[in-house]
């Protein structure tokens, strides 16, 4: 693990076992006889994690939601299974969800692929994607899987 990576596990430990700034360097001087992490060496560092790890602090990161997470596109939306057939597409290109309000920004100047409603850019963004899935060798037709 490298050093920054120690130093970045001593601040979160700190900030989860909720400890003041005053507390924090009083246990840094009792234990090491410094008052700043950034001042022990490697093995003070990872002896301070596991005194944290002992305290109670867990270093597991937050799960992470899933690619395909939920994206709301309300039935009375202009052009609604339109929309539906091109978050399908790119679910199956395996895509964050996420970002395809960023591609509707960047290509169209729409924030969100909600509010396009222009047929044409539409079916450019759908060709686009059903081209994409056919060079993947995914099945791009509605019902395929």
């Amino acid at each position: 693990m490298t050093r920054r990576a120690l130093l970045a596990k001593v601040h979160i430990g700190k900030k989860s076992l909720c400890w003041s700034d005053d507390e924090y360097r009083d246990i840094l001087r009792a234990r090491y006889g410094r008052d700043s992490a950034s001042k022990l060496s490697n093995a003070q560092l990872f002896d301070l994690c596991a005194h944290f790890a002992r305290h109670g602090v867990d270093y597991k990161g937050k799960k992470k939601s899933k690619k395909g997470a939920y994206y709301n596109i309300p039935e009375t939306t202009p052009y609604y299974h339109q929309k539906l057939y091109i978050l399908a597409l790119w679910n199956k290109l395996g895509w964050k969800i996420s970002g395809i309000d960023l591609r509707c920004k960047k290509q169209f100047g729409v924030d969100k692929l909600t509010w396009l409603n222009d047929q044409y850019s539409l079916q450019t963004l759908a060709k686009d994607l059903y081209s994409r899935c056919q060079k993947r060798g995914l099945d791009p037709t509605p019902h395929g899987n």
